[in-house]
């Protein structure tokens, strides 16, 4: 079991593959490859696999997505966002949103939206 703060970073990450609508195998890879990256982020304590990822992405990506796409997207965002916001490394979270939506080669407008209002919410500022 992971913790709720992981599931909601999860969770954002996951929105990020969702936001344009479309989705590429290059966006799950990429979600799949960030284990390391997010176990090295202060006060992660789950040790994250690429097996650990892909289960827990394969039982939450229907809820996400339905999520993603419906007018309950922007309260959901925000109780997520608020409750990451006592996290320190903001800043590799955008990275890696932005890592993710870049992966297919196409930095959709939607995708954008999504790290910017991130940041915004956070006050963080983000290059794209």
């Amino acid at each position: 079991m992971i913790s709720e703060k992981l599931h909601d970073l999860l969770s954002l990450l996951v929105a990020t593959i969702f936001a344009d609508k479309r989705v590429f195998a290059s966006e799950i890879e990429t979600f799949l490859s960030v284990g390391k990256r997010l176990n090295a982020l202060q006060g992660t304590k789950d040790t994250l696999s690429e097996a650990k990822l892909l289960a827990w992405f394969d039982t939450h990506k229907d809820s996400i997505r339905k999520t993603v796409t419906t007018g309950q997207f922007e309260p959901w965002l925000f109780g997520c966002l608020g409750r990451l916001n006592h996290t320190k490394d903001k800043e590799p979270i955008l990275d890696i949103m932005k890592d993710i939506a870049r992966s297919d080669n196409d930095f959709h407008v939607s995708e954008k939206a999504l790290v910017v209002l991130t940041a915004k919410y956070w006050g963080v500022k983000v290059r794209l």
